[in-house]
């Protein structure tokens, strides 16, 4: 299965948990900071049991010194840590928001909280209001590693990806780290560069504490680099280190799902997402179920899991999330909702028509509803970097076809199968039917 290059950037609210700092307000219901809810078979470990101490020392701090910021900025990231590694998102968030808010109305203008504050908004995604907050943070405060990060991940969805490479390089400059060599792996991977993306996602996790989240996550996402290249035993091996440092991880448990996948061992998959669910509510999980079950032919089973997914964008749009882009793409990959989703993709490509996602997704949308020719000049310019994405390459292969450049769509198909021959399983099918009907002749990948 592939991976959309936003898992990496889901990566960018962690990574600013790292900076030490952080956001309240006493006697008012509108800043609430209750302790910790339990963990899913969790609630014993030592971090977990750290965490709720440091509720509880902040909390108390607040309540001793209501005009101390920093106090409100630590406890705030408590509040999104535990949301990250819980994916307690929907009961954390609005919390941390509370305290944020609390922090900014004692100090417009502390630095600290609006770089908190905009890093709260690139994981809603909105994006634009993430880069203004931010540039005016940094206009204050030009020296600090942590505000150069939130700055780097909003260019990249913005699709400004020269001003990323400079962002991450002053990043770099003032702290090379785990979170400024996983934005460093990123950019390289988008740029082309594999072998890049992977000695510096290596460099992120070596720069980690074994079994502290944010490590595992720069190696869950090192195993996405494998398993998009179509190296499974090697991503599979990532994954299951990851599980040996830290038993239980969701996003180790999806990615070898994703490898059994990939091998056609469906069961397999299905076991381990509705573990990894058990373990962390992360609607991607329900996404992944929805591919496999319409993989297994098992027609009811994915529906359901589709009606899942849709509610829980329904969910998170609810809570203030911009999740256009990332409904759009689940619609388009499993064939439903078609007029929305081309409506939606449009929305999110007109706020950033240079982002290579939204110029994907857009230019899909434009496919599935016959509009070929139309998407052809955007997915062109999505691939303008030379990101080695072989799923990105399967739509410009079918968008070719269907828009009679015959010789391009073969070049684009085989290319997709080539950089990745398990992709999904309803992609390679697509591919080498397409590539039958344009030569006459099968790839190797089936």
């Amino acid at each position: 299965m592939i991976f959309s290059s936003k898992r990496l950037f889901s990566v960018a609210f962690v990574l600013i948990l790292i900076m030490g700092i952080s956001s309240c307000k006493k006697n008012d219901d509108a800043m609430k900071m209750p302790d910790l809810f339990p963990r899913s078979g969790d609630s014993t470990s030592t971090e977990f049991i750290k965490s709720q101490q440091m509720v509880h020392h902040f909390r108390d701090e607040i309540t001793k010194h209501p005009d101390e910021i920093k106090n409100y900025i630590e406890l705030a990231q408590v509040y999104i840590q535990e949301a990250r590694v819980s994916g307690r998102h929907h009961d954390y968030f609005p919390i941390a928001d509370g305290i944020i808010a609390e922090a900014l109305r004692r100090s417009p203008d502390n630095f600290e909280a609006n770089v908190l504050k905009s890093g709260m908004m690139m994981t809603r995604h909105d994006f634009v209001t993430a880069k203004e907050t931010i540039d005016k943070a940094i206009a204050k405060n030009p020296y600090n590693s942590g505000a150069y990060g939130v700055l780097c991940d909003a260019n990249v969805e913005l699709g400004k990806y020269d001003d990323a490479v400079k962002a991450v390089d002053k990043m770099m400059a003032a702290r090379p780290d785990l979170r400024s060599y996983a934005r460093a792996s990123y950019l390289r991977e988008l740029n082309g560069d594999r072998n890049g993306a992977i000695d510096a996602m290596k460099l992120a996790a070596d720069a980690g504490a074994s079994g502290q989240e944010n490590r595992e996550w720069a190696l869950y996402n090192l195993g996405n680099i494998y398993l998009n290249w179509g190296k499974l035993d090697t991503a599979e091996y990532i994954y299951k280190g990851v599980l040996e440092e830290r038993p239980n991880y969701a996003y180790a448990m999806s990615g070898l799902a994703m490898v059994n996948a990939a091998r056609k061992n469906y069961p397999a998959a299905v076991e381990l997402l509705v573990k990894a669910s058990q373990a962390q509510p992360e609607h991607i999980f329900v996404e992944q179920l929805a591919d496999i079950y319409s993989a297994m032919g098992q027609k009811e089973s994915a529906q359901q899991m589709e009606q899942k997914a849709l509610e829980a964008f329904a969910l998170h749009e609810k809570d203030g999330w911009h999740v256009d882009r990332e409904y759009a793409a689940f619609c388009l990959n499993h064939n439903i909702n078609i007029p929305e989703s081309k409506s939606r993709a449009e929305k999110d490509y007109k706020v950033r028509p240079d982002n290579i996602d939204a110029l994907d997704t857009y230019a899909w949308a434009l496919y599935r509803s016959n509009q070929a020719n139309d998407a052809v000049p955007l997915i062109e310019k999505a691939m303008r970097m030379k990101t080695i994405n072989p799923n990105l390459h399967y739509h410009a292969g079918m968008i070719y076809a269907k828009a009679g450049n015959k010789e391009k769509a073969i070049s684009e198909l085989k290319m997709a199968l080539s950089e990745n021959q398990y992709l999904t399983p309803i992609t390679v099918a697509d591919a080498n039917a397409t590539l039958t009907s344009l030569d006459g002749k099968t790839s190797q990948a089936q």
